[in-house]
């Protein structure tokens, strides 16, 4: 939806306007008119208006703003719409495909539109198309409006589209929304223009007919080798929920709701969407444990009870310890991470098991892994986190997952098996509800005053009651000791004016343990407060001659915690351990005293996080393990010890040269967690703090940075760091170093499509191997040389620089032969250049060396030559797959690259190399369509595309575009086919990708040989 939505904005001011959506590549967008009235722009005046189109930054879509004027609306009706056309093309993969909305009747649709909700700009909406109906009173139009059903749309969504979640096709505009004071039951009403308008003119473009087909999801896949050892859970995971609260009031509605949902079989995936401090970890608790009630009354009956997973991001926002914790729990404890290659491994894995047994999986806090600024908001963060949501989302297993977010899930949009719930504010009548549970005294009228007066925000109304009880006795006409709430603050704001208020009566006991929680990321247990309070209340006995009564916090402490679990400021998860809402720990842990500074808090919670892993007599080998050293390492970095975090990491994360954490366990995303700390702010962006300034350190952090940026698929991230890495280290004289960061920013550069970057990394990667004195590093310097020239299908030059890597192979390595990568780039300049035979000598000699040194990303490579060689012995299909007319010796040729396909893919999908598994997936698609099958391979095609655009891969997406046009043509799709390998085209041209382009040109050229010209 972001692809093609754009924000329509003044020019001279940039205030926004409204939304609009794009529709032709030569530049066509089309809103509301009214959009531009508002704004004081008449569209018929004699100089057409203009406005800036801003196009957001979506995957590896930089945002772009361009000028666009006024071309075409209706002028003798009064249809509300108008186009608009920029000064510059616009790519074809940003431009939405148009329908009808007359055949969307009763259809579910979403939306994304720049209505203002606080302080996001840019928010989804979703609901039914209803049906076309009549013109409104003394309006002419040409087409009759769309009425639809969305709690979601709001001034500012106007010109947004309107996509049908069944035809995939944009088949409107929102225009308008029924006014706040309107009844109840037409709250949710609105009205879209009808796409079908674009067809009459002064427009006159062409529309789809029928669906557009819908991206195919890859079902997960296991090895029956690990789904044997598999033994299913008996109990539930319920360790991090919160306790169930005795206090519930008016969130029926939503419970039905999620209830409703839940029981569609075509739902697997739904998101509680809402501001935080709204209630949604409550409401998921109370569903879940309705749930669970209706298993038990049910239990004589033939379903299967669903076993439940509860995972709460906000304590633990690693994607690797939630997918290690899941993988746990799902097998049993049979399967470990050292039985898969990287994240992606395990969330295959886990997503596999998902069908042997129902289960509930509900990720709380997911706001915590996505996005929360910027044109990406929502999305998430990790890839492995998002692959696992996205198998989840795809159809063939009976579980369900429960999502509760501030922002929503972006990336399953496009998923007809996700919903999204919002969760509003608490009604005055359920707010004045919760008040008096929680022992506010008052009339009917006066609670429900303060509900309204407060917004029905749950979190501050607890508050309310907490010091309305704590001072008053529970008055509630004591709420006019409270500042005024002012509707035009963040809730966060008027949370914090409460507990100003809240604590100036707080005891300084129930001071200290607040402010000792705020220091900890995660809930923890009494001992780990006890260690944080200041030292005078620490000793085992005080300096009053306290004694523990049953508690390890003294006396007055224990007593002051029973206070703060009674009042709701604190709260007890299921394993009995204690946290605090991240509104009320962000508060307490600003106003730390003086004498209780944030660097002695971050220092006293890292000696405990000491003590805690040097008391395990077992050397750690899974993430869970290493916990208490990640939690080490970001208290010392907090405290301004970031040499001893240097060296937490070093030796006891990475252990040594061992690479635990990373090359044993893959947990890049955890690695980068820890590395934020060292960075103001967590802002990559900036110069790591480093101790004393050491530049040897601040090289290796901003390496070490990269690298994981590398393998979590964050490429462009990962380029511009390797490149402050490898000036530190020329700064430095190691040039060595420096080398090796180059050619890693090469390699970057040649997958994202930056061919010109790639050109400019050579010269220093030259000029860096000079420097260094290592003939090896020009070696690989002139392979990459090579590789550029090959992908421009400039073959003489690269045929002088792969010579040129092979003399310097012969006279000054061990290994007289272009092996790893540099031999794999040189075997395909070779097959394409026409001499198979010493290609294939080249890849058999270079898999040897790499099954040796055990490099199996590179030996998957080589798989994946050697099936391409044997692919083009077997040559293209010839007749009907059931009948292919082929020579013993082409079918023998057509079995060995359909081996090599499938081993490499095997190793792909265990490593963490994402541009391996996105070769694995296109060497299967031409297995399918040299077979005459490439309909079967469409799964293949779209994960394939799916993963190089999210990573940023276009050289990779030129051939995922290809593969999929080849699908298309064989389900006799022919727009998709044709628009697949026009998008092929363009971006080929765009990035200098001639042998993409000359790909693209001959399936073109087929496709003009066949029945559809």
């Amino acid at each position: 939806m972001r692809l093609i939505t754009v924000r329509i904005a003044l020019s001279d001011s940039g205030e926004t306007l409204g939304s609009g959506v794009a529709i032709a590549s030569r530049g066509l967008v089309v809103t509301c008119r009214h959009v531009l009235e508002a704004g004081g722009l008449d569209v018929r005046a004699s100089e057409p208006p203009e406005v800036d189109i801003h196009f957001p930054a979506v995957d590896h879509w930089k945002a772009v703003t361009r000028r666009a004027r006024v071309v075409a609306y209706c002028q003798d009706n009064d249809d509300d719409i108008v186009c608009l056309k920029t000064e510059a093309p616009i790519p074809n993969s940003r431009v939405a495909v148009l329908g009808d909305a007359a055949a969307s009747a009763w259809n579910e649709f979403i939306g994304y539109g720049y209505r203002r909700l606080g302080k996001y700009q840019g928010l989804l909406a979703q609901g039914t198309i209803m049906g076309e109906i009549e013109a409104p009173e003394g309006h002419a139009l040409l087409k009759e409006p769309v009425q639809l059903q969305s709690s979601g749309i709001a001034e500012g969504m106007s010109g947004a589209p309107v996509l049908d979640r069944v035809r995939n096709l944009v088949v409107g505009m929102v225009s308008e929304k029924w006014g706040s004071s309107g009844a109840a039951e037409d709250r949710d009403t609105a009205w879209a223009v009808n796409a079908h308008l674009v067809t009459f003119p002064p427009f006159s473009l062409v529309i789809r007919a029928d669906p557009l087909p819908m991206q195919h999801a890859e079902p997960p896949q296991m090895d029956d080798e690990l789904l044997r050892r598999v033994q299913l859970p008996r109990s539930h995971r319920l360790e991090d929920a919160p306790a169930l609260l005795n206090e519930w009031v008016g969130r029926e509605a939503l419970l039905a709701e999620t209830d409703r949902v839940a029981d569609d079989p075509e739902t697997l995936v739904v998101g509680l969407i809402g501001f935080g401090g709204e209630g949604k970890t409550t409401i998921a608790r109370q569903w879940l444990e309705s749930r669970r009630r209706t298993a038990r009354v049910n239990a004589d009956q033939d379903a299967q009870p669903s076993r439940i997973f509860w995972w709460t991001f906000a304590e633990r926002s690693g994607a690797d310890d939630f997918l290690e914790a899941a993988l746990d729990y799902v097998s049993g404890g049979r399967i470990t991470s050292e039985d898969c290659g990287d994240g992606r491994a395990r969330a295959e894995i886990i997503a596999s098991l998902l069908s042997t047994q129902p289960y509930i999986f509900v990720l709380d806090g997911l706001e915590a892994v996505q996005e929360q600024r910027g044109d990406h908001y929502g999305a998430i963060l990790s890839p492995d986190l998002r692959d696992f949501l996205t198998f989840f989302a795809t159809p063939g297993h009976p579980s369900f997952c429960l999502i509760t977010s501030r922002a929503p899930v972006v990336d399953l949009i496009s998923f007809v098996t996700h919903r999204q719930i919002d969760v509003p504010s608490l009604t005055a009548q359920a707010g004045h509800e919760l008040l008096a549970t929680l022992g506010v005294r008052g009339s009917d009228a006066e609670l429900e005053r303060v509900a309204h007066q407060w917004g029905g925000h749950a979190l501050t109304l607890s508050l309310i009651a907490a010091y309305l009880v704590k001072r008053y006795g529970g008055d509630v006409r004591r709420v006019a000791t409270l500042p005024r709430p002012d509707p035009d603050l963040p809730r966060g704001e008027l949370v914090r004016r409460i507990l100003g208020q809240y604590d100036s009566w707080l005891s300084e006991a129930e001071r200290e343990l607040l402010i000792g929680f705020s220091v900890f990321r995660t809930p923890v247990g009494e001992e780990a407060l006890e260690a944080v309070l200041p030292q005078n209340a620490q000793s085992v006995q005080g300096v009053q001659g306290e004694v523990r009564c049953g508690s390890a916090l003294p006396v007055a402490h224990a007593a002051a915690l029973v206070h703060l679990v009674d009042a709701r400021v604190v709260r007890r998860d299921q394993g009995g351990r204690l946290g605090t809402h991240p509104l009320i720990r962000d508060y307490y842990y600003k106003s730390a005293r003086s004498s209780v500074d944030h660097t002695s808090l971050h220092e006293w919670a890292k000696r405990y996080y000491m003590r805690v892993a040097d008391a395990r007599t077992d050397p750690p080998a899974t993430l869970d393990g290493l916990d208490p050293l990640i939690e080490a390492v970001h208290h010392a970095c907090r405290s301004g010890a970031y040499a001893e975090a240097y060296l937490l990491i070093t030796d006891r994360l990475y252990a040594g040269d061992r690479n635990l954490i990373t090359r044993e366990l893959s947990a890049y995303d955890t690695v980068l967690s820890c590395f934020t700390d060292f960075f103001p702010r967590g802002d990559f962006r900036r110069e790591p703090f480093t101790a004393g300034g050491d530049p040897e350190m601040r090289g290796w952090v901003l390496h070490e940075v990269a690298t994981s940026f590398q393998m979590l698929g964050r490429l462009w991230d990962a380029v511009v760091t390797l490149r402050r890495a490898e000036a530190v280290f020329r700064g430095l004289g190691c040039y060595h170093q420096a080398a090796i960061s180059c050619q890693n920013r090469v390699e970057l550069h040649l997958a994202l499509g930056q061919l010109p970057g790639a050109e400019e990394a050579i010269e220093s990667a030259f000029e860096l191997a000079r420097r260094a004195g290592d003939r090896e590093h020009e070696l690989v310097a002139e392979t990459l040389s090579g590789t550029l020239h090959h992908y421009r299908s400039d073959h003489d030059a690269a045929e002088e620089a792969f010579a040129s890597a092979l003399r310097l192979a012969r006279e000054f390595t061990p290994i007289p032969l272009l092996y790893s990568w540099s031999g794999i780039h040189y075997a395909e300049h070779l097959r394409t250049t026409g001499r198979a035979a010493a290609a294939r000598r080249a890849l058999e000699a270079n898999l040897t060396v790499c099954r040796r040194a055990g490099w199996t990303a590179d030996e998957a490579a080589c798989l994946i030559g050697l099936g391409d060689l044997a692919l083009d012995e077997a040559g293209p299909s010839r007749g009907d797959p059931g009948s292919d007319p082929r020579t013993p010796a082409e079918t023998e040729a057509l079995q060995r690259a359909r081996t090599h396909f499938e081993a490499a893919h095997a190793i792909a999908r265990g490593i963490t190399r994402r541009d391996v598994l996105i070769g694995s997936l296109l060497a299967r698609c031409r297995l399918a369509a040299a077979t005459g099958r490439s309909a079967t391979a469409r799964g293949d095609a779209d994960q394939a595309l799916a993963m190089a655009g999210n990573g940023g891969y276009r050289v990779a997406e030129v051939e995922a575009r290809i593969a999929l046009a080849r699908v298309y043509q064989d389900l006799s799709y022919e727009e998709a086919a044709w628009d697949e390998i026009s998008q092929a085209s363009e971006v080929a041209r765009e990035i200098g990708y001639r042998r993409g382009e000359e790909a693209a040109l001959a399936v073109e050229t087929s496709f003009e040989g066949n029945s559809w010209a």
